[in-house]
C-alpha cells in the first residue's frame, strides 16, 4: 500500500533495487496470504522501462524579472543555481521575535546570514550559504510588532 517501503540497498541506485525488493514483496506476501496477491500481481500486465535512466539533461527555468510597476523586487527570491527555501511557523517567529536581539540573532545564524554588528543591533547579511527565501504558512498577527519587525529586516537583506 502507499507508504510502505522495502529498500534493499544504501550503497545501489534506486533503479536496480526494483528486482530485489519486488521479489520480497513478494515472499512478504505469499506468506501473509497463501499467494492470493502473487496471482493478482502475475496478472498484471509487464512493463518493461525502456528509459535510460543513466543520463539526463538539466531543466531550465525562468527566474522572476523585475517589470516596470513593479513595488517589490522578486529577483532575489530565486537563486539561478538552485534555491534554498526555508519554512518558519508563526509560532517559532512569535518565540524568536519574544527573546529580543538574541531570538532574531538565532534566527538570521540559522538561516545562514553573515551578522553585521551596528548600532541599531545586528544586520543580517545574505551570503551565498544564506536561505534564499523564507516560507511562511501564515502572516504574523497585526499587534506582532517584534516578529513583524523581524521580517522587515529580513526583507532589506533580500529574504
Amino acid at each position: 500500500g502507499l507508504g510502505d517501503t522495502i529498500r534493499v540497498s544504501l550503497t545501489e541506485d534506486p533503479e536496480y533495487e526494483y528486482a530485489p525488493c519486488n521479489r520480497l514483496a513478494e515472499l512478504g506476501a505469499e506468506l501473509r496470504d497463501g499467494g492470493a496477491t502473487n496471482a493478482a500481481q502475475l496478472a498484471v500486465p509487464v512493463f518493461v522501462d525502456a528509459r535510460d535512466v543513466t543520463t539526463f539533461e538539466r531543466q531550465r527555468g525562468r527566474l522572476p524579472e523585475q517589470r516596470e510597476g513593479d513595488t517589490l523586487d522578486y529577483r532575489g527570491l530565486l537563486h539561478r543555481d538552485g534555491s534554498v527555501l526555508s519554512a518558519l511557523s508563526g509560532s517559532e517567529l512569535n518565540e524568536m521575535a519574544k527573546m529580543g536581539q538574541f531570538g532574531s540573532d538565532a534566527l538570521f545564524r540559522a538561516l545562514g546570514c553573515k551578522l553585521l554588528q551596528s548600532p541599531d543591533g545586528t544586520v543580517p547579511i545574505k551570503d551565498v550559504a544564506t536561505s534564499d527565501t523564507l516560507l511562511l504558512r501564515e502572516p504574523p498577527a497585526e499587534d506582532a510588532v517584534e516578529a513583524r519587525k523581524v521580517l522587515a529586516t529580513l526583507a532589506k537583506a533580500g529574504m
